[in-house]
């Protein structure tokens, strides 16, 4: 069986939903299993994880939805353009 997740591009597209634990739990295993194989996207998951918790620690207040919508946007087309040129 091949994985969906074996190709960095879609382990990147659905960082979002592995750090939001929107996954099921055969995909988060085959995330983790891919991040500990993969030392470029564990640095992009390093990188999300830790802007998390620098925002979790600066904000007091929880953003609206539709910033947190437009911000992941934004990262999402970031990441598939700098897929793009490299």
């Amino acid at each position: 069986m091949v994985s969906e997740f074996e190709d960095c591009t879609e382990v990147l597209r659905n960082l979002y939903a592995f750090h939001d634990h929107e996954l099921t739990p055969a995909e988060a295993d085959e995330i983790r299993h891919h991040l500990l194989a993969c030392e470029d996207c564990l640095d992009h998951y390093d990188v999300e994880a830790a802007l998390r918790m620098l925002v979790r620690r600066s904000c007091c207040q929880s953003a609206p939805e539709s910033l947190r919508l437009r911000v992941r946007a934004i990262y999402s087309q970031t990441i598939l353009i700098a897929e793009l040129t490299d």
